[in-house]
């Protein structure tokens, strides 16, 4: 479970950072040219996402399983609905072919997270 918190932590500090300091560069990434109101929403967006790094960090280092609980089951919920809006953005067309690798990401960090949530102990 470490292993998995200090992964996420490291793919969502990157992304958190990009969108917070260079959301139009984000966004032209995946063919889309953000408007004012965008590019807040995605520094917003960012700092959401430093908030899951920061939980990650105390996470990893701890040996509290009732808090290892939470942020799997915090983590699980957001790769899921995030999972879902990427698909359904994609397939209308709003991104590029990147876009294809965001929903992989997702869905992949949703599956690692699901893992954890019910494994058998």
């Amino acid at each position: 479970m470490k292993t998995l918190f200090t992964i996420t932590l490291i793919v969502e500090l990157i992304f958190a950072l990009g969108f917070i300091a260079v959301p139009g560069t984000m966004f032209g990434t995946f063919g889309v040219t953000p408007n004012e109101f965008a590019t807040s929403l995605a520094r917003s967006f960012g700092s959401a996402l430093l908030g899951f790094v920061v939980l990650l960090w105390y996470g990893r280092s701890s040996d509290n399983q009732e808090l290892h609980r939470a942020i799997l089951v915090s983590m699980f919920t957001y790769w899921l609905v995030s999972s879902v809006l990427m698909v359904l953005a994609q397939l209308a067309g709003l991104f590029n072919v990147m876009g294809w690798g965001t929903v992989a990401l997702h869905i992949g960090f949703l599956i690692a997270y699901g893992v954890f949530i019910f494994k058998k102990e």
